[in-house]
């Protein structure tokens, strides 16, 4: 079965090519972090990384995954339901102060000015600027 391998971006090919460069005594491992921008602990990591898998051991290891921090499709779905149709004409405070007081459920207020705005149920204006 084909795995999915992300593209090595730039960033992954400098940090290949400095950890060469440190393997082959060229730079210290010093020299190799801060041109990284990280510690050399990290960058020790990154060595080992590196030594194990090769340049591929380097990619983020996250890139390509849905975040940590998405909604539960579930209560995205019910969210998305309340506010059509008990929080029609409110304002995303208004709908996130009636979903977390009225039915107990934890969800910001951004996330739930997002899902209006996704929804076509809340149009954000603009704020006025000078001039």
């Amino acid at each position: 079965m084909n795995e999915f391998k992300p593209p090595v971006l730039l960033r992954d090919q400098m940090r290949a090519d400095l950890i060469e460069a440190y393997l082959a005594r060229d730079i210290s491992l010093a020299d190799a972090a801060e041109s990284m921008e990280l510690s050399r602990r990290q960058c020790r990591r990154l060595v080992k990384r590196y030594r194990e898998a090769g340049p591929e051991g380097l990619i983020n290891r996250r890139r390509g995954k849905p975040s940590n921090y998405q909604l539960k499709d579930n209560l995205k779905a019910q969210v998305i339901k309340l506010i059509r149709t008990r929080c029609r004409g409110m304002s995303p405070t208004g709908a996130w102060r009636l979903l977390n007081a009225g039915f107990g459920l934890s969800i910001s207020k951004e996330t739930v000015r997002k899902l209006m705005i996704a929804e076509n149920t809340w149009v954000a204006h603009p704020r006025n600027t000078p001039g």
